[in-house]
């Protein structure tokens, strides 16, 4: 009896073990671990109730990201911005309603839920001037589909920690921003349940800098995140709010831009498609 007992508890003690171990790699580290596919599958699953988990501000995002990004690309109004790994559209929507803003914001993500989620956010929030001011891509963010030196500002918020090689994603940040441009990232700093996924902040400013930005600065914005800032390194004319069709280039032979048609989006050099599916988002998956 006495061994029957101590094996049922030797059974507990594994069953608490592993579904201990498969809330911390679910729920708690979002799948980061487990690779990417799974971290998109948990914000495809989660897509509906993102926005209710995390409860963002709206007048919070005003404050510490919208504001603080126009007022240092004052006296520009109309930037062109890329907010890599944009979500539900936080970054997007907390620009569009700032009484200044007259730029466009492009948006790209690995998960079609979360797109679509933001593609209805956006829809109702500037109705049929959405597809244009604020279109929405399917694309990894290691190979952003764009020319080198092309965006005002380009951000990239609560993310990195979930990169499979976050390094590379800032190299990327760096090429496609123009010299003079406003880098916006966070890095996380809740990092007790995710070793080997953060940075200190003397870690991120370096790999900031070494990407090629200068006047790097980390601040404080919430319990888990900070703000890190910089600025590519030169100067450069403001790139302003150009059409998607002016800075779209084709994902597979990166040699020309992508020309619009009716349902799709098509490379004139190698015959690349790019879907637009429901909401208005363009898959640049598509075969």
């Amino acid at each position: 009896a006495v061994s029957d007992w101590g094996t049922l508890l030797l059974l507990g003690a594994a069953a608490a073990a592993i579904i201990a171990l498969g809330w911390w790699l679910l729920i708690e580290t979002e799948g980061v671990y487990l690779g990417r596919r799974v971290v998109i599958w948990l914000y495809d699953l989660y897509a509906r109730r993102y926005d209710d988990i995390k409860q963002f501000h709206s007048e919070y995002d005003h404050m510490f990201l919208a504001q603080p990004i126009m007022e240092s690309i004052a006296p520009v109004r109309a930037p062109l911005v890329l907010d890599v790994a944009t979500g539900t559209a936080r970054l997007p929507l907390a620009l569009l309603h700032h009484a200044h803003f007259q730029g466009r914001v492009i948006g790209v993500d690995l998960s079609r839920k979360m797109l679509a989620i933001a593609a209805e956010k956006l829809q109702a929030a500037v109705g049929d001037q959405a597809a244009a001011r604020t279109p929405l891509l399917w694309s990894p963010a290691e190979r952003l589909p764009f020319p080198d030196d092309t965006f005002d500002v380009v951000t990239c918020l609560e993310a990195l920690e979930f990169m499979q090689r976050p390094e590379a994603v800032v190299g990327e940040i760096a090429r496609v921003l123009r010299p003079g441009g406003l880098l916006l990232i966070t890095n996380r700093i809740s990092t007790r349940l995710m070793p080997g996924k953060t940075w200190s902040a003397k870690r991120v400013q370096a790999i900031v800098e070494a990407a090629g930005f200068e006047h790097v600065f980390v601040d404080y914005w919430q319990v888990d995140y900070d703000r890190v800032w910089g600025r590519k390194r030169g100067t450069s004319l403001p790139t302003l709010a150009r059409p998607l069709a002016e800075v779209l280039r084709c994902p597979r032979c990166q040699a020309a831009l992508l020309e619009s048609h009716a349902d799709r989006w098509r490379c004139p050099a190698c015959g690349q498609r790019a879907a637009v599916i429901e909401g208005g988002i363009i898959d640049l998956s598509a075969p």
